[in-house]
C-alpha cells in the first residue's frame, strides 16, 4: 500500500460518521443504566417511608380509640401496622408506644406507660417527654408512636447498605383523657 492510498484511506475513515451514535450509546448506557437503577432504589425509599407514616397512624390511631391498653391490645394496633407496610416486609417494622401526661398548664408531666413492638427500643422519658411538649395539651395526654423501619435496597449494588428509617406520630386519645396503661410496661417510665 503506497503512501498515497492511506492517507485517503485514513482521510476517508475521519469523514465516515457511520457508527457515531452506537459509539456514543456505548460510552454512556452504563451511566444511563446506574441512574435508572438510582431512581428506581430512591423512589422505593420514598415509598417506604410514606408507608411508613400510614402505618404509625393506623397504630396511633388503634391505640387512641381505646380506654384502656392491654398487652393484647396494643400487639394487634403493632400488627395493623405491620400490615399496613405491604408490599415492604413488616417484620423490619419496630415500634415504641408510649403515653405522656401533662399537668393543668400544659407542661410534659411524665410517661405514664410506654410498650415496645417488634424488637425496638424504647424511647427515653426525656425524648418522649420532649416529643410530647410539641402539643402542650394542659391535664390531657398523648399517644406517641416512634417507628424504626430497617430499608434494605432492592439493588444493593446501587444504595448498598440498611437504612434505618424513623417516624414520629402523635394523638390524643378520643374517648378518655388518659388510656390506662397496660398491665407491664416495657419501655421507660417516669417523670420529665
Amino acid at each position: 500500500m503506497t503512501t498515497a492510498a492511506i492517507r485517503f484511506q485514513a482521510a476517508a475513515f475521519r469523514q465516515d460518521r457511520r457508527g457515531v451514535a452506537a459509539v456514543e450509546m456505548a460510552l454512556l448506557a452504563p451511566f444511563l443504566v446506574l441512574l435508572f437503577l438510582g431512581v428506581v432504589e430512591v423512589t422505593q425509599l420514598v415509598r417506604v417511608k410514606t408507608k411508613m407514616a400510614l402505618a404509625g397512624q393506623a397504630i396511633q390511631d388503634m391505640v387512641a380509640g381505646q380506654d384502656s391498653a392491654t398487652a393484647t391490645s396494643l400487639a394487634t394496633a403493632f400488627a395493623g401496622g405491620q400490615l399496613v407496610m405491604t408490599p415492604f416486609s413488616g417484620t423490619a417494622l419496630t415500634v415504641a408506644i408510649a403515653s405522656v401526661s401533662f399537668d393543668s398548664s400544659g407542661n410534659a408531666n411524665s410517661v405514664t406507660w410506654q410498650v415496645v413492638e417488634g424488637g425496638a427500643t424504647g424511647m427515653t422519658t426525656a425524648t418522649a417527654c420532649a416529643l410530647a411538649a410539641q402539643m402542650s395539651l394542659g391535664g390531657d395526654s398523648v399517644i406517641i408512636v416512634r417507628e424504626t423501619y430497617g430499608y434494605v435496597p432492592i439493588l444493593s449494588y446501587v444504595l448498598n447498605k440498611t437504612y434505618a428509617l424513623t417516624e414520629t406520630t402523635f394523638g390524643r386519645p378520643r374517648n378518655v383523657s388518659s388510656i390506662s396503661a397496660p398491665a407491664t410496661s416495657t419501655g421507660p417510665t417516669g417523670s420529665c
